[in-house]
């Protein structure tokens, strides 16, 4: 984060699902004073506004059935999204980098985690032409 800019953007990818197509998936961070917030946001896309995003250099999002481990990484669950009979849960992963890390998870899976307390995952639905 630029200490000159109280709010940035942190992990951001393309993220494509077998059922339910295209989003962007973006970290906002705000910090100021006694503030301090890290919140993701689902935004669907269509596949052209992807392809666009991807041939400008955007990255795909990580998807894998594991959680990311290791020594040097910083590794923190955010939520949980359920999409139309897909699940995933995020964790943002930092190290040198900042990243968005989906592991592939069942939806009963996904709802148990909900009712123990984990968030849902924000997604915006926007009309796509």
């Amino acid at each position: 984060m630029n200490p000159e800019d109280p709010i940035s953007l942190g992990a951001h990818c393309i993220l494509q699902t077998r059922r339910n197509g295209f989003f962007l998936v973006a970290e906002i961070e705000a910090e100021a004073g006694n503030v301090d917030i890290e919140e993701y946001v689902f935004i669907r896309i269509s596949r052209r506004e992807a392809n666009a995003l991807l041939n400008a250099g955007a990255m795909r999002c990580q998807v894998t059935n594991q959680i990311p481990t290791s020594d040097n990484l910083d590794v923190t669950f955010v939520c949980v999204l359920i999409l139309n009979g897909e699940a995933f849960a995020l964790f943002d992963v930092e190290n040198n980098t900042d990243d968005a890390v989906l592991v592939t998870i069942s939806v009963a899976e996904a709802r148990r985690l909900i009712r123990r307390g984990a968030r849902q995952c924000t997604v915006i639905n926007r009309r796509i032409f």
